[in-house]
């Protein structure tokens, strides 16, 4: 696998598309608390040849090469600790998106974003806040509080954000109330919402792997 790295304002991996297609769709990816751009640059296989995968990495430092978008209080995994650390990388994950459409002549109108835990909470923000630049968001193990940015969402044009959401059955981190409270915030919101619930933990299930694959394959169509 081709594995570069672009001059991006987030450090970042990046696989090209194999096809010489200008409508060649592309996913960025946000990894979880802890974790790093190398982890869910592992799924950009699986992913058809012609898309542009693109993994993003967090900038606050964590152990053992971890990073995070934002400090957690995992007794109230909801409560946004320090809003100005999401307000932070969310622009940061904008400027990058804008600047890979540029600098690679990507199709603007074939953008998703797939995050996981953390990364998915951010995934949902920055859709539900700018929903005309996105296809499509992929929210893995995540959840979000909407009652924290409600003010910020684009009412207008949420409607057509197409949203895939999965989430595992026995995951402690991000509990099914959890995950299914977000499902009911979103409904409500009247995106395109497709949800998912799998026998796992806090993971991503080939199961899921394999529903994303196919929800992304009818959406970028």
């Amino acid at each position: 696998m081709i594995k570069k790295e672009l001059d991006l304002p987030l450090k970042n991996l990046f696989k090209p598309s194999e096809v010489k297609d200008q409508n060649s769709p592309s996913v960025f990816f946000l990894h979880g608390f802890g974790s790093n751009m190398e982890d869910l640059f592992g799924l950009s296989p699986f992913f058809p040849k012609n898309w542009n995968c693109i993994s993003l990495q967090a900038t606050i430092p964590l152990q053992f090469n971890g990073w995070a978008w934002a400090e957690i209080d995992f007794e109230n995994i909801l409560k946004v600790q320090n809003p100005a650390q999401i307000i932070h990388h969310k622009e940061k994950i904008v400027e990058s998106i804008d600047l890979s459409i540029q600098e690679l002549n990507l199709d603007p109108n074939q953008i998703f974003i797939l995050g996981f835990s953390q990364g998915a909470a951010l995934s949902l923000y920055t859709g539900l806040t700018d929903p005309k630049k996105y296809k499509g968001i992929i929210a893995l193990s995540g959840c979000i509080s909407i009652n924290e940015f409600e003010n910020e969402i684009d009412y207008d044009h949420v409607k057509n954000l197409n949203v895939f959401m999965g989430n595992g059955r026995q995951d402690k981190i991000i509990t099914l109330p959890l995950a299914q409270k977000t499902r009911d915030d979103l409904s409500k919101l009247e995106v395109k919402l497709n949800y998912k619930e799998y026998d796992v933990e806090h993971s991503i299930s080939n199961e899921c792997l394999n529903d994303f694959l196919i929800w992304i394959n009818k959406v970028s169509t």
